[in-house]
């Protein structure tokens, strides 16, 4: 049997743990929603709320000024998370600034 000291087995499992860090974050990436997706763009689904114009999108006339995927009871993210699953796009990734003709305020 081959003994591992401390100092190389705290190598292996801070290495182990960087490298399963980065595999969720390039997994979150390659998960995010498609703005172009043909459902995507039939909800209504924009990337920044802020560039919303109600009368230039049928898809836009439910729009309220101050409406996101962050506070949207769909969205499954933290205060500081970019992007978050969204349940109404089989989890798939949204950002937090985006929105979609779903939307459903969260109740305070």
């Amino acid at each position: 049997m081959t003994t591992v000291s401390r100092r190389v087995f705290m190598i292996k499992a801070v290495a182990g743990a960087a490298a399963l860090s980065s595999l969720q974050s390039v997994q979150a990436a390659s998960n995010r929603l498609d703005p172009n997706d043909s459902y995507a763009k039939s909800m209504g689904f924009i990337v920044d709320a802020k560039g919303i114009d109600p009368k230039a999108n049928r898809n836009w006339r439910k729009y309220k000024t101050g409406q996101e995927c962050s506070k949207c009871q769909l969205w499954d993210g933290k205060d500081k998370d970019a992007y978050a699953a969204c349940s109404f796009f089989g989890d798939q990734h949204t950002p937090r600034a985006g929105w979609c003709k779903n939307f459903k305020q969260v109740k305070s």
